[in-house]
């Protein structure tokens, strides 16, 4: 409360003083007194259908709440589209090559691949279909045909995504004596607080601590594996393995926050108003693409993929552009940042044609 001028003023923000208040309350009505798992409460809190995170525009960006590797430069669509011609050639140059993009945003990648193509002699940008799903805010890039949900599977293509799986929603459990014990969430009237849940039984789970189980990655994996008959998937994202996921020193789990460019671990304020992701487990999007009848290649990082595709080449080709040469180099420095976007994790997978190792994957 605040006495202005003898008049008192109710000041309390309310439901505001958790994020968006109307999402917040839409969250409270479906609590409806009660606990909910915390993989609900971080699905309406990014996917809402009304208010969700991911309904808004503009949220990568120097303007917005993170960086993604499109945004700092194209040079990363370009590593990306020599990556994609080579598997086209691989597949004895098919006159209809599709890229299918789930959870494109606004299209930045998009964008960079198309302009790359379309600098080749050859016959790959006539050949390029690209197809972008991206059901919340979509782009406006008139040379993608823009979807918000897949397409038929295709005869020959590939399907990328860049950090995808790591904004799946999670379920979140805390190990102890008596097994992982789910987190739920419930509101106390104020804000969001934890509870706890029940007790489940989970394979090769961690004797201590937090972790976190995406039991969607799974079946995603699968499904973007049928949308090409003959071709690939790579998969950009914050990950690791399972064994190192899981290590016995990781007691705090994965889960960060990201809202206006800082980092923090609390995802029951600025509800609706930030990001929230974890690292995704790439021992089982490898299980999902071999399950599949994929061969898988890495995980690899990305630092070591983008050297591997020949970046720093193409700064040094820059050269007689002084300007475009320091724009080239300060963008390979941030996408190559072994405490950055380097640390982002690329796996391939790929059927229908017998290359051996994929350019980028010759090292682990």
């Amino acid at each position: 409360m605040c006495d202005t001028w003898g008049v008192t003023l109710d000041l309390d923000p309310g439901l505001g003083s958790a994020g968006n208040p109307r999402l917040v309350r839409a969250i409270v009505d479906e609590m409806n007194g009660g606990a909910i798992p915390f993989e609900r409460f971080m699905e309406l809190a990014l996917y809402h259908p009304k208010y969700g995170y991911y309904r808004k525009p503009g949220r990568v960006g120097p303007d917005g709440d993170f960086l993604t590797s499109p945004a700092i430069h194209p040079m990363f669509g370009w590593a990306i589209g020599g990556w994609l011609r080579w598997t086209w050639q691989q597949l004895g140059e098919p006159t209809t090559f599709t890229v299918i993009e789930p959870g494109a945003g606004e299209g930045l990648l998009a964008a960079s691949i198309l302009d790359w193509a379309e600098g080749r002699d050859d016959n790959f940008r006539e050949a390029l279909r690209y197809v972008a799903i991206e059901p919340n805010a979509p782009g406006r890039d008139s040379r993608v045909e823009w979807r918000d949900s897949p397409p038929d599977a295709v005869e020959a293509g590939a399907v990328v995504t860049n950090e995808l799986f790591d904004a799946f929603p999670v379920r979140i459990f805390d190990a102890g004596e008596r097994g992982p014990i789910e987190v739920f969430v419930r509101w106390d009237g104020e804000r969001f607080v934890e509870a706890p849940g029940g007790v489940a039984s989970i394979d090769g789970a961690p004797e201590s601590g937090r972790f976190e189980v995406n039991q969607r990655a799974y079946p995603a994996m699968r499904d973007l594996c049928g949308l090409v008959e003959r071709g690939a998937v790579l998969v950009f994202d914050y990950g690791y393995p399972q064994e190192d996921l899981w290590a016995p020193w990781r007691t705090t789990g994965t889960l960060l926050c990201f809202y206006r460019h800082t980092a923090h671990e609390n995802p029951y304020i600025h509800v609706g108003d930030q990001d929230i992701t974890t690292h995704v487990n790439f021992t089982d999007l490898a299980f999902a693409a071999q399950a599949s009848g994929f061969d898988v290649h890495g995980p690899v990082s990305q630092s070591a993929f983008l050297w591997a595709a020949g970046l720093g080449e193409v700064v040094e080709a820059a050269r007689a552009e002084m300007a475009e040469y320091f724009s080239r180099r300060r963008a390979l420095e941030r996408l190559t940042d072994s405490a950055g976007l380097g640390r982002v994790r690329v796996l391939a997978a790929t059927r229908g044609f017998a290359a051996g190792t994929p350019p980028g994957f010759g090292e682990s």
